[in-house]
């Protein structure tokens, strides 16, 4: 192993690493035939965090390897004009090796500089992830408390069916139906042309049972992961309020939760999307988002895959501040966060899995700002230290 690069490695585990020399480390592993260094590396370092070591196997390492290097990329240093803390690749190696290993002991021992975890939880309880949870509300006024135990519906011909087969109820002459997915759930949806939509957290979802126009529109507030179907006689259209995105097939997100702007992000195709009350609109390739505000686009270029994270069960916490990603926390975990309107404007880069307690996000947040948080109930009050 070259030499330069072990100083590198290290010198970002230590963040004394230049905005180039991180470029450099990263574009360095990013060569074919040179990964296996980079297992070396990161298995030398945790080998010398000696409270787990007995804990770690090259296995885990290897796996441990493979769902972390993706994030130092994101790790990248900000451009001199924008503010962000990132939390460190010591830190990400560490959160995903004791999620791997299932350790309990929370990754803010594995930081140099430990701190006693600023959180306490009233009577003993925390707060667990969301589940799949949503309810289906019909066109003749019939509603359906959908099963936990499944992951979602497939919209037949003739009938309304979980993705197993099971028949929830026949159509006949229902014309509409509306998934309404609360705070702390997620579902899946098949319409009858083949589209395929996840529903996220806080989100209601609203579509024909057939689709018998000139087009196939359907309605979303909330967010939304769609592949839609192919067909080039009949668009595809999503209207989400002042919003319509009109497709042939393609995939593509949409996140439009209400006081909101409305994002879009294209991962293969292209969309049109347009302003329902304006003349305004956007055409997406592949890796851009349109973000709607004010009855105006503005596009930007992205790593579409960051944006459909939560599909995977996963946060992914794309330079964003302490405000927004307690929004997203607020939804999946069904809770209050009530934060100091002072609180920090610096932009977070994280990734971490969403099956996690409430109390671990929070450790991993408290670890890179200086704040405590205490949960009562479905209620979180933030104070800084």
């Amino acid at each position: 192993m070259e030499q330069d690069i072990k100083q590198l490695f290290d010198k970002y585990i230590a963040g004394t690493a230049s905005k180039a020399e991180i470029r450099q480390l990263y574009d360095y592993f990013e060569t074919t035939g040179n990964s296996h260094e980079l297992d070396t590396l990161i298995n030398t370092y945790l080998q010398s965090e000696k409270e787990l070591t007995s804990k770690i196997t090259d296995d885990k390492v290897i796996h441990l390897v493979n769902n972390t290097w993706a994030n130092v990329q994101a790790a990248l240093p900000p451009t001199p004009e924008r503010k962000r803390k990132v939390m460190p690749l010591k830190w990400i190696a560490a959160i995903a090796a004791m999620l791997v290993m299932g350790i309990t002991t929370t990754f803010v021992l594995w930081n140099k500089n430990p701190v006693e975890p600023q959180l306490t939880s009233i009577n003993g309880s925390d707060v667990m992830p969301g589940t799949n949870k949503a309810t289906l509300t019909l066109s003749n006024g019939k509603r359906y408390e959908l099963k936990d135990s499944k992951t979602g519906l497939q919209i037949q011909s003739d009938a309304i069916s979980y993705g197993d087969g099971e028949t929830i109820t026949a159509t006949g002459e229902v014309t509409e139906a509306t998934i309404h997915v609360p705070n702390g759930g997620i579902y899946t949806v098949k319409l009858v042309d083949g589209t395929r939509v996840q529903l996220n957290s806080g989100s209601e979802f609203s579509y024909p049972v057939q689709f018998d126009g000139k087009d196939r529109l359907v309605k979303l507030s909330g967010e939304g992961y769609f592949e839609v179907s192919h067909n080039p006689d009949k668009p595809f259209k999503v209207q989400s309020g002042p919003q319509i995105v009109t497709v042939l097939g393609t995939h593509f997100n949409v996140l439009a939760y209400g006081n909101e702007p409305i994002e879009t992000t294209l991962l293969e195709g292209k969309v049109l999307v347009q302003a329902t009350t304006s003349t305004g609109s956007a055409i997406l390739s592949p890796n851009q988002q349109t973000r709607f505000d004010n009855a105006k686009f503005k596009i930007k270029n992205v790593n579409a895959l960051d944006y459909i994270g939560w599909t995977k069960n996963l946060f992914v916490f794309n330079d964003l501040t302490l405000g927004q990603i307690f929004k997203h926390l607020e939804r999946w975990y069904d809770v209050e966060i009530d934060y100091p309107a002072s609180i920090s404007g610096e932009q977070f880069m994280m990734e971490i899995p969403k099956n996690r307690k409430l109390s671990e996000i929070l450790e991993a947040i408290s670890a890179m700002e200086s704040l405590s948080f205490k949960i009562e109930g479905r209620r979180i009050a933030v104070t800084k230290r």
